[in-house]
């Protein structure tokens, strides 16, 4: 999540996630192909942090007039237990579904189930009942036709109480009118739990669609920053925004944030972002690094060098732990920072995408 700074909302520098097409900027083909994937079963939206997948799916899905509900499993997870509980699932479930309680017969099969559309929920569900809950309110949205269920970072949802993937497989296999997106900054993790390639997985083998949303180029950055100010009125010198588009590497979510603070801290402007994001990410790359003691040295060989190979990574690791570890932890560690989105391999050389993060690691750690 971006900081929100207040202000106007109307702009392509607006901080909340955008839900109608006129605030997207060049995703005309991510949202074809997602117009075109809302009659398949399941679909992937994948794409690093911040680059607007939340936002690619919430406007294309206003722009349908179709009927969805949208669950921000973050909001769900538990920072300090690590979990997504079934009461916090379902409550967020809920919320949701008041946007459909018009409809006659979703209410009353909610109804049936204690379920108020109308007022706070206040049932709690156990484990055990979970799945019998979970199956009558999807047979209910499946009764209103052509459906969509979205878990926006689902990848969360692999820290869940109770187990997904057979209420998932089961929506697959017996509920056609839903389709279920799932979105994901951690790719490989959202791959390990879908567990669509994993024989002994309740989805292996469903077909899928996958999109994904790239970063902008270094042309579409600069477009992107000119269209925002000329929204407001801004005259910005070119050389401002060639540097922002350089140093911020087409994360929509960092040029938003650049675009909305240059209104008021001017040409400090970008290093603000560096500094705000940095805590941001530090934030994150702290909880990351408790997870193994070689990913920090793993990332900041790969931040130290740019587009570096597997035995810059090892003579790293070599020189800061005094270790001669094994190719099986070192290879252990890179694919899970590449399944996480930290670090991307191209060609044999691992590289980090987000600059920021970057940054972070050179001037935090």
């Amino acid at each position: 999540m971006i900081p929100s700074i207040t202000g106007d909302t109307s702009t392509l520098f607006s901080t909340e996630p955008k839900d109608s097409l006129e605030e997207l900027f060049d995703r005309e083909r991510e949202v074809g192909r997602l117009k075109e994937s809302v009659n398949e079963r399941l679909v992937l939206v994948l794409g690093l942090r911040r680059t607007g997948k939340s936002s690619l799916v919430l406007a294309t899905l206003n722009s349908m007039n179709i009927n969805y509900v949208y669950v921000d499993v973050r909001k769900v997870y538990d920072d300090v237990s690590k979990k997504v509980t079934v009461d916090k699932l379902i409550d967020e479930l809920h919320s949701s579904l008041v946007s459909l309680s018009k409809k006659e017969k979703l209410k009353k099969a909610l109804s049936e189930l204690e379920i108020s559309v109308e007022s706070p929920l206040r049932i709690r569900v156990s484990k055990d009942t979970f799945r019998r809950v979970a199956i009558k309110i999807f047979d209910a949205l499946n009764g209103l036709g052509k459906t969509v269920v979205a878990f926006d970072e689902a990848q969360y949802l692999r820290f869940s109480t109770v187990g997904l993937r057979p209420l998932l497989a089961y929506i697959y296999d017996h509920l056609k009118n839903i389709t279920v997106i799932l979105t994901g900054s951690e790719i490989g993790l959202l791959h390990d739990f879908a567990g669509l390639e994993d024989p002994n997985s309740e989805l292996y083998g469903r077909y899928y669609k996958a999109i994904e949303v790239m970063p902008f180029t270094r042309e579409t950055s600069e477009e992107f920053l000119r269209t925002g100010f000329k929204q407001l009125g801004a005259d910005v010198d070119q050389r401002v925004i060639e540097r922002a588009a350089d140093e911020l590497g087409g994360i929509v979510g960092w040029l938003v944030y650049f675009g909305k603070l240059y209104q008021e801290k001017g040409d400090a402007a970008l290093d603000e972002v560096k500094e705000v994001g940095s805590r941001l990410v530090k934030k994150e790359l702290d909880e990351l690094f408790q997870k193994s003691p070689y990913y920090s040295h793993i990332m900041k060989a790969i931040a130290v060098t740019g587009n570096t190979r597997w035995k810059n990574v090892v003579d790293y690791l070599v020189a800061q732990t005094g270790k001669n570890l094994t190719n099986a932890t070192i290879s252990r560690d890179l694919n899970n920072l590449v399944k996480m989105g930290f670090i991307k391999k191209e060609n044999g050389t691992y590289h980090i995408a987000d600059p920021i993060v970057r940054y972070t690691l050179l001037e935090k750690y």
